[in-house]
């Protein structure tokens, strides 16, 4: 907010009372003049050009050894303040970090369980195959590389395959279905 000091003694233009007694035009006169007021006489009892400052106090030894003892317990004090005021906002920062860090331990152990049940679940849902499968088609994968193939063993081998992959199949069918049931029984 800007203010704007307007100095009305100064102006040129006078205010006049038109169709006014001179009684009212007496009273006024004395307004405006009441409105540029004299300072008090209280205030021009000592001239102007007068110090009224009072000359600086000098300190004696024992009054400056007084204060510096007063000055150092209060610094002493305000130290002892803040070293507490810093060790109580560590404190609250330590506690801050530490239910982060549970919390954390808190989601790891959940996420470590989810995993474990999410794992028991395939393993249910995967159907192993027979050992005595597993090694027939571990020999027939080590074969002798160069080994030459005839057309009769290649056609007799990739019908094999797919038997294989259609039972396979079937027994996950079967597997599902009976998982199936067993979780709509618990149900």
């Amino acid at each position: 907010m800007a203010v704007k000091m307007l100095d009305l003694t100064k102006q040129t233009e006078k205010c006049t009372f038109n169709q006014s007694t001179s009684e009212e035009m007496t009273f006024a006169e004395t307004f405006w003049h009441s409105v540029r007021l004299q300072p008090t006489m209280e205030s021009r009892l000592v001239s102007s050009d007068i110090k009224q400052r009072l000359g600086i106090k000098k300190h004696t030894s024992k009054s400056s050894i007084e204060t510096a003892q007063k000055d150092s317990k209060q610094d002493d004090k305000l130290k002892a303040l803040f070293v507490r005021a810093h060790a109580l906002d560590q404190i609250a920062h330590y506690t801050r970090l530490q239910r982060l860090a549970e919390a954390r331990i808190k989601e790891l152990e959940v996420m470590k369980r989810r995993k474990e049940e999410r794992l028991k679940k395939e393993e249910i849902s995967r159907v192993k195959c027979a050992p005595q499968e597993a090694k027939a088609v571990k020999e027939k994968a080590n074969r002798k590389i160069g080994e030459a193939y005839s057309i009769k063993e290649l056609i007799q081998e990739l019908d094999e395959f797919d038997e294989r992959i259609q039972i396979e199949e079937q027994k996950r069918k079967e597997a599902r279905q009976n998982l199936i049931s067993k979780i709509g029984n618990i149900h």
